[in-house]
């Protein structure tokens, strides 16, 4: 089930506190507020495949050793550094809209295999593929009174 690939936040209700509209309420809310995903953030797609969960990051501009790819206590984090221009190119400017700067992205792994994660990036796309545990199957039995 999806819900198991979540954006971190430390302020999550407990589940029991959670009503059927939470996870789509907020799954696909920026991590940090709107006001922060526009200017600081970057997109992520997640697709179930079945056995594991696609996560597909856009970074473009991004360099393969700028981006970064940390799993501590149960939470990914994705962070990358776009340096697309320097102060010095940006002066005479009246508007730039390209990025610079330092970008970061977390999500709880309940659930996923985490020394399993492998992790490539292509034109600009991190793709990380993240394998879930398997369920324990559980078989109803009887216990007998002695």
């Amino acid at each position: 089930m999806m819900t198991n690939l979540m954006p971190y936040r430390s302020n999550l209700l407990s589940r029991n506190d959670r009503d059927d509209g939470w996870f789509m309420s907020d799954f696909f809310r920026p991590f940090f507020g709107s006001e922060m995903w526009n200017q600081n953030a970057f997109r992520v797609d997640v697709k179930d495949n079945g056995d594991s969960y696609l996560l597909e990051a856009e970074l473009p501009g991004a360099k393969k050793d700028d981006v970064h790819i940390d799993v501590e206590d149960g939470v990914l984090t994705i962070s990358a550094q776009l340096n697309n221009h320097s102060k010095e190119e940006r002066d005479g400017y009246i508007m730039t809209e390209r990025r610079s700067g330092s970008f970061s992205r977390s999500f709880s792994l309940d659930n996923i295999r985490e020394e399993e994660i492998s992790a490539e990036y292509v034109d600009g796309v991190l793709k990380l593929t993240l394998p879930k545990q398997q369920e324990e199957t559980r078989q109803p039995r009887r216990i007998e009174i002695q």
